[in-house]
């Protein structure tokens, strides 16, 4: 029978795999812009904003899921208001989408959550691999939104 930390990383070795296997939805969206590919109505700028509001939701909600199971938590009100106004703004970008305004509005959203979790990192050393995973992928996440609002400039 597995240790308990002997499960950990099990668990964070899947928690890495999807963490990077949730760039590809990204990187398709990048291709089909680039490449001018579309499926019936959907094109590689509408994919890679539902993609990211989508994630950008789900990181909020992983917010709101710890404000609610921490009521001592100092920044709990803090993070319960700064989820739902990050996770709406995330759904005016996407509403925004054709426009120059809303796939940079993604983007602030998600440098907002990694400097706010930058902050609110606990200090558990079974914690650090799991953030440090998320840092990276939300770094790629915000270079893949410069070069699709990149793109979508050139008329890509």
């Amino acid at each position: 029978m597995p240790s308990s930390q002997e499960s950990a990383a099990v668990s964070l070795n899947w928690f890495n795999r999807l963490a990077y296997l949730g760039l590809l939805p990204c990187v398709l969206g990048l291709w089909m812009q680039w490449a001018g590919f579309s499926l019936g109505y959907v094109d590689g700028r509408f994919l890679f904003a539902a993609y990211s509001c989508a994630i950008l939701s789900f990181l909020c909600g992983i917010w709101w899921g710890g404000a609610l199971n921490a009521p001592q938590h100092p920044s709990r009100n803090r993070l319960m208001y700064l989820s739902n106004g990050l996770c709406l703004l995330g759904w005016v970008g996407l509403l925004l989408y054709r426009t120059p305004v809303g796939l940079p509005l993604l983007l602030l959203c998600y440098v907002v959550v990694e400097r706010m979790e930058a902050r609110l990192k606990p200090n558990k050393r079974e914690l650090t691999d799991y953030f440090r995973t998320r840092t990276r992928v939300t770094y790629l996440v915000v270079a893949c939104h410069i070069v699709m609002v990149l793109l979508s400039a050139g008329g890509g």
